[in-house]
Formats: C-alpha cells, structure tokens, sequence
C-alpha cells in the first residue's frame, strides 16, 4: 500500500485521490482473502486499515486532509 502520499505535501489532488482509493481497493481484496482462508484477525485489521483510507479518502474530499509526514 502506499504511503508516499504521507512524505510529501506537493502532490496533486488527483494522484493523492488515486493512490487512497488504490489502497481502499487492495485493503479490501486482502481482507476478502485473508476472511477466506481462515485468517479473521488478518482480515479484521485490513478491515480496519480499509477504514482509515476511507476516512483518509473524506478528508481529502473535504478539503481537510494533510500530509503526515511532511
């Protein structure tokens, strides 16, 4: 998943919308995966990383969303 977008505060609000609903998607196929093996705590923290990125996507919707790193 990626976590440039957290380094630097000069990327442009379409990439940065890109790269979160990229992870949302990927945190997603992991939980599905890891529920499907028998894996539920694995699954349940991707269900859990799935709900920072929304929250992370919101944010960005809503204007208020900031690097954390930069």
């Amino acid at each position: 998943m990626s976590a440039s977008r957290h380094f630097s505060g000069d990327q442009p609000t379409n990439q940065t919308r890109a790269e979160i609903k990229a992870d949302i998607t990927a945190s997603r196929r992991a939980q599905r995966d890891a529920a499907a093996h028998g894996q539920h705590r694995v699954a349940e923290t991707m269900r859990q990383a799935t709900d920072e990125h929304l929250d992370e996507l919101n944010a960005l919707n809503n204007g208020t969303w900031t690097p954390n790193h930069a």
